[in-house]
């Protein structure tokens, strides 16, 4: 999103390929069944919209045997999508630890046996690159040099997103001599979150500041669909790209009443370079009737194309759903989903302790009182009021 309660917690063949295969799963409902195959319920046959609500629950065995033909583990999925699409982006929920782990170890698979070589995420701006590139490269791992620059996000102490730069740096120094190493960019523009936020707090509606602050924030999607564009599919590669749940949509649009009617970087992407780019939800349990038929069929840890399956016309619902998006057919906001387990399963970022600086705390403490809506008196208490509060339990 764009102004949440905290400015900086926003996380080949896909359309054709979808119609496809869901038409191909419609006739062929027995896959893996045997002559037993649960019949395919209308709302299936004929992509009717419905609600989880109104699923008959008999139709509950066409759906797991569904899943159980065509769910794989979600690293051999998000592998294989490379296949297909030149750009895979991963929304992910900011607070879930388990979003970042996945990508940390799947990164030797993606250069070795996806040819990737370009991760790119939002949360650092690209006029930064020739730094995360001495980052990832360097001789030695800097990690000074990744705390000085995770610093400049003012509050973003989640060294499960910072993590990336290391592992990027080790898989670099794990290559063979004249492998080309893979590059990691940053995506954000050169916004200032820290005084668009006062504004946006501070300053009256339709002051300019405030009109000011609204338009940078607009400007930021079209900035990352542009660094994409130039450094990933212009250059001929494969890359993966990170960012947080709402800059990820291909298929979906916000209204002009919603987070200020803001373009989305992957709907961006998908209008001018079609199936070569390719969206995946990672999810925290809130496709809850997706995620209980996966349960029921003893998966977990798995991922498809939900633009693909039988869910694919289920709609959206709250409070189970982000707000931007309620009565959506859920293969409009999800072309590709991985389920991680219950939510009672998942965990929070792990946090960056001394983040908060003195010197921080000197230049930012009008912001984060702000933010926090409370008094500060050092930067210690900054500091353990983050560790505490930023990243709450999925």
């Amino acid at each position: 999103m764009f102004f949440s309660r905290s400015p900086l917690s926003r996380t080949r063949a896909a359309g054709a390929v979808c119609a496809g295969a869901l038409l191909l799963a419609v006739l062929s409902p027995g896959v893996g069944v045997g002559s037993q195959a649960p019949a395919t319920p209308e709302w299936v046959r004929l992509g009717e919209p419905i609600a989880s609500s109104d699923i008959p629950e008999g139709d509950r065995p066409y759906l797991v045997s569904w899943v159980k033909e065509h769910a794989r583990p979600a690293p051999d999925y998000l592998v294989d999508l490379f296949q297909r699409h030149d750009v895979v982006i991963l929304g992910e929920f900011h607070h879930v630890r388990e979003h970042k782990e996945l990508v940390v170890d799947l990164l030797p698979r993606l250069y070795h046996e996806a040819g990737v070589r370009c991760l790119a995420w939002e949360f650092s701006p690209s006029s930064d690159n020739a730094r995360l590139a001495r980052l990832t490269t360097g001789p030695e791992f800097d990690a000074e040099g990744l705390l000085e620059l995770a610093r400049e996000s003012v509050q973003w102490n989640s060294k499960s997103h910072w993590d990336f730069v290391e592992a990027v740096w080790r898989l670099n120094h794990g290559l063979a001599p004249g492998q080309q190493p893979m590059r990691m960019i940053g995506l954000d523009s050169d916004w200032d979150p820290v005084n668009s936020y006062i504004a946006w707090k501070t300053k009256p509606e339709g002051s300019p500041e405030r009109q000011r602050a609204a338009a940078d924030g607009r400007a930021r999607d079209p900035h990352m669909a542009r660094v994409v564009e130039t450094e990933i599919l212009g250059k001929g590669e494969k890359g993966l790209v990170f960012v947080g749940r709402g800059h990820d949509f291909t298929h979906h649009e916000f209204g002009p009443e919603t987070d200020l009617g803001r373009e989305i970087m992957g709907r961006l992407l998908y209008r001018k370079h079609g199936t070569r780019v390719f969206q995946v939800w990672l999810d925290r349990a809130m496709l809850g009737f997706v995620q209980g038929v996966d349960e029921e069929a003893g998966l977990r840890f798995v991922g498809f194309d939900l633009c693909d399956s039988p869910f694919a016309s289920i709609l959206s619902t709250r409070p189970n759903f982000v707000p931007d998006a309620p009565g959506v057919p859920l293969g409009r906001i999800a072309r590709g989903y991985v389920d991680f387990g219950p939510r009672s399963a998942l965990h929070a970022n792990v946090t960056i302790e001394g983040f908060v600086t003195p010197e921080m705390f000197s230049q930012f403490k009008h912001y984060y009182e702000i933010d926090f809506e409370r008094p500060f008196t050092n930067a210690a208490e900054v500091d353990t009021y983050l560790q505490a509060h930023r990243w709450p339990k999925p």
